[in-house]
């Protein structure tokens, strides 16, 4: 089934839409942000392949292990093998819904540049076998007893080469997304 039938469409047609606007209007780059749902309800793959541009970068915490080219390991335990390069400091947001009090995170970064492979359901006429992306992990060191440390896994085509590059794209992240 090619992505213009399925449901997930609304994520990449969104993208894909707003890119003339955003032009037509000045912008000099744009980063399209996706949270876990923009993750799980598409493979978001296609996006990978038809958004970015000069322009146009992509931000979405992933929800899904993925297999990487010329790896022996998937996504996540790439991510985990990696130095920890610095710490960032984030204000996590109280939820009522889930009793969890405002809090100071401290999160612990790494990142690497990775190839993901084209998922199988993913046409191969129609899409490249490999992208290349960067990945970056901030997880929570020490969380207070009972709640769920932050721990995001955030793929982005901007270039993170550097600790500064890494918190710029986990700043971009947790401006809307902090939990």
């Amino acid at each position: 089934m090619h992505i213009e039938e399925k449901e997930s469409y609304k994520w990449l047609r969104s993208a894909e839409d707003s890119q003339p606007v955003l032009v037509a209007g000045g912008a000099e780059r744009v980063t399209y942000v996706g949270d876990r749902e923009s993750d799980i309800y598409s493979d978001i793959y296609e996006e990978w392949v038809r958004v970015p541009e000069c322009r146009t970068h992509l931000l979405v915490r992933a929800c899904r292990n993925r297999r990487l080219h010329n790896s022996p390991t998937m996504l996540y335990e790439t991510l985990s093998q990696q130095p920890v390069q610095g710490t960032y400091g984030v204000e996590v947001l109280a939820d009522p819904r889930t009793g969890r009090e405002a809090r100071e995170a401290w999160l612990s970064v790494r990142f690497t540049p990775v190839t993901i492979w084209r998922p199988k359901k993913v046409s191969p006429q129609d899409y490249p076998e490999t992208v290349s992306l960067y990945a970056v992990e901030a997880k929570e060191v020490n969380s207070p007893e009972g709640e769920s440390p932050v721990h995001w896994r955030l793929l982005t085509t901007h270039p993170v080469n550097t600790l500064e590059h890494a918190l710029q794209v986990i700043q971009w992240y947790s401006c809307g997304h902090v939990g």
